[in-house]
């Protein structure tokens, strides 16, 4: 367990989840974020400890309280958003408290997706008007700078400030919901997509897995997984630099199979999702290259690395568990080269939506 400033760090109990499909999804968040915390590797007492480090923690820490104190009041769609910008701020420290023991830049914050914070934290800024209204720049997730891409049309707004969460009595004011359209499959395919239908992948009988995303042509594509329970992403961008997408992705914790929507922009691409065991996953110990997103195996020792990009947006090099969930950011940058430390052997996810190449210094 690991300690923590000021007295140190309570062990991190998930919350139960509650028979309300939003409350439940933003517990898990909580949660998720929780666990996080108890896995990072920092320590206020090791050695080359700054206050800077220290404060950041500390930062962190008071974020995840905050998130479990907003969660407990009215249950409104305000109480919701304070959680989600509780916990974007405790991510946002975590990630400068990775920067400052790897000697790194503190990273660049974008705030969370102006169309609903439940996406999480926006990846880009695009031109946008509100039916009757002038155009401006927000600031929007991958999925829906895709949707917007497609159709500029809107996009279906948040609830209203003061609404209520379900379950919560006298008003509901519902998450939004998917239909789910097709029987869970051991291999899934489609032609090109626009986030409209929900496919479901069937679970293996073995775990942790995969899941393998390929197309027949190059493409931008995004994968967004529904009701996800667990503590994998959401979210993945799977576009590549220009090549046909081979992308590996955990599969989120799942007892008969998992949903998930597809976001392509050209239309007419072919793609294929199936399951896969961990060996799936490519094993390297001195340089591993790849394109887009990729859940990779480090075979070497704790030490320094390099990450080599040339993409869009920045990359994210995620350390994960023996159940292939989040454990930690261990690098995160635009385009060019940086340093980091490599935690040591495990499972890593890289989230890209270019070139890279990962090494030992």
């Amino acid at each position: 367990m690991r300690r923590g400033v000021g007295g140190g760090l309570r062990r991190l109990w998930p919350w139960r989840a509650r028979n309300e499909s939003g409350l439940a999804e933003i517990d898990a968040e909580i949660t998720a974020f929780g666990e996080a915390l108890n896995a990072h590797s920092f320590s206020p007492g090791q050695l080359g400890a700054t206050d800077a480090m220290h404060t950041e923690l500390a930062r962190a820490l008071d974020a995840y309280e905050q998130a479990k104190r907003d969660l407990g009041g009215d249950r409104t769609w305000t109480d919701a958003l304070d959680v989600l910008r509780a916990l974007d701020e405790g991510r946002h420290a975590l990630a400068c408290l990775d920067a400052l023991l790897a000697g790194e830049p503190l990273p660049e914050r974008m705030p969370l997706c102006f169309f609903d914070a439940r996406h999480g934290r926006a990846v880009r800024q695009v031109r946008w008007a509100p039916p009757g209204g002038n155009a401006r720049n927000i600031a929007v997730c991958a999925a829906d700078a895709v949707r917007l891409a497609e159709s500029p049309g809107p996009i279906t707004p948040r609830p209203e400030p003061g609404s209520r969460l379900p379950g919560a009595q006298p008003r509901t004011a519902k998450f939004p919901t998917t239909t789910l359209v097709s029987a869970p499959q051991p291999q899934v395919s489609g032609t090109g997509s626009s986030g409209d239908q929900t496919h479901q992948l069937a679970m293996p009988s073995y775990r942790p897995a995969l899941m393998v995303f390929s197309t027949n042509e190059r493409a931008p594509v995004n994968l967004r997984f529904e009701g996800r329970k667990g503590r994998s992403s959401r979210l993945y961008r799977l576009s590549g630099d220009g090549t046909p997408v081979i992308a590996r992705i955990p599969l989120p914790e799942a007892k008969k199979a998992v949903a998930f929507r597809v976001f392509a922009s050209g239309g007419r691409e072919t793609w294929t999702a199936t399951a896969a065991p961990m060996r799936e996953a490519p094993r390297f110990h001195d340089e591993i290259n790849g394109t887009g997103s990729d859940v990779v195996h480090y075979r070497g020792d704790p030490g320094p690395g390099v990450l080599r990009y040339e993409g869009p947006s920045v990359i994210q090099v995620e350390a994960l568990d023996d159940r292939l969930a989040y454990r930690v950011t261990v690098a995160e940058g635009g385009s060019g080269e940086l340093t980091f430390q490599w935690p040591g052997r495990g499972y890593y996810q890289v989230r890209s939506a270019g070139a890279w190449s990962l090494s030992a210094a």
